[in-house]
């Protein structure tokens, strides 16, 4: 075979295909293949990496937020390759369980129809090492995926109305609100199953305009959304961070959550904090004082919160 026809089934230069021949069609390693350079742009922060790769954290976007924060300015690329070649370095998995299966057909609320709100328990760490559990309220827009964070010393039902409250500036009002069967919601059930409010949460509900709906018990992925965020919460947010207070881990917190409703989210195809402004706030309702609301919404640090979230 000529040149000329080699070059047209190779798609290479003649020029190429004479200085292969030339060479016995054998192509020479350049001298420098195989060689490392001493240091790279992750250089002096491997060992943040492989700590958090010690304590189960295999997630190369927290890796990649955690060392941003300590100057990094490399691509997320480099540290989710380092993350792959050290993946030895994960403590051993536990037993797998068997998967449950399909639970049922996912289904879709129109915007501004459908919050789910959720309390998850947390360790967090503080500046002197030591670990308190604190209760995580959660809640998130059904429709657009916009969250809100906030934590308590303990799940009371003053810390519910608190949280609500707090999540209704952020968010708006809903129509109605999934929850799972709580007793600082319902006491109980009569005989044909419809619930039976908690006296003081019912007085909160119809003061804000709201409705609720409850979980089938035992079936918390009902509301999956919710159960997710918590989890996210956990692998996401509190792993590798130490938190002086209560009050600054709120207040990160709510910076954080303001950066992932920023984000576009494949989930809901969209960037929840866009789509929350363009459909949902137009109809969700406004968390407005009134006469009668007054001694209600004027809880400690509902001023506090409203004044940060517009800085941010």
């Amino acid at each position: 075979m000529n040149l000329a026809e080699l070059a047209r089934r190779t798609g290479l230069s003649r020029f190429k295909l004479r200085t292969l021949k030339k060479n016995g069609f054998t192509v020479k390693a350049h001298g420098l293949v195989g060689r490392k350079a001493e240091t790279t742009v992750l250089s002096g922060y491997t060992g943040v990496i492989d700590d958090l790769l010690r304590d189960g954290v295999k997630n190369s976007v927290v890796c990649y937020d955690r060392i941003r924060e300590q100057g990094y300015r490399g691509s997320q690329t480099v540290v989710r390759d380092y993350v792959r070649k050290h993946q030895h370095l994960l403590p051993p998995k536990r037993q797998l369980i068997a998967p449950q299966g399909n639970r049922g057909r996912r289904y879709e609320t129109g915007p501004g129809e459908s919050f789910q709100m959720d309390w998850g328990f947390v360790e967090v760490v503080n500046g002197m090492g030591c670990s308190y559990k604190v209760a995580c309220f959660a809640m998130i827009c059904h429709h657009c995926g916009e969250r809100y964070v906030e934590f308590f010393p303990n799940a009371k039902q003053e810390n519910l109305f608190i949280g609500m409250i707090h999540a209704f500036i952020y968010l708006g009002i809903p129509k109605y609100v999934l929850t799972d069967n709580v007793k600082s919601v319902v006491a109980r059930r009569d005989p044909e199953g419809h619930p039976i409010w908690q006296r003081d949460y019912e007085t909160f509900m119809k003061t804000v305009g709201f409705e609720t709906k409850l979980c089938k018990p035992l079936h918390p992925f009902t509301k999956g959304k919710i159960e997710r965020l918590i989890r996210f919460v956990k692998e996401n947010f509190l792993v590798g961070r130490v938190f002086g207070t209560i009050t600054d881990l709120n207040y990160e917190a709510l910076r954080w959550c303001a950066n992932q409703n920023g984000r576009y989210h494949r989930a809901v195809d969209c960037t929840p904090d866009d789509k929350h402004q363009i459909s949902c706030r137009k109809i969700a309702q406004i968390v407005v004082k009134t006469r009668e609301q007054t001694g209600l919404l004027s809880v400690p640090g509902t001023i506090d919160i409203v004044r940060w979230i517009r800085e941010l």
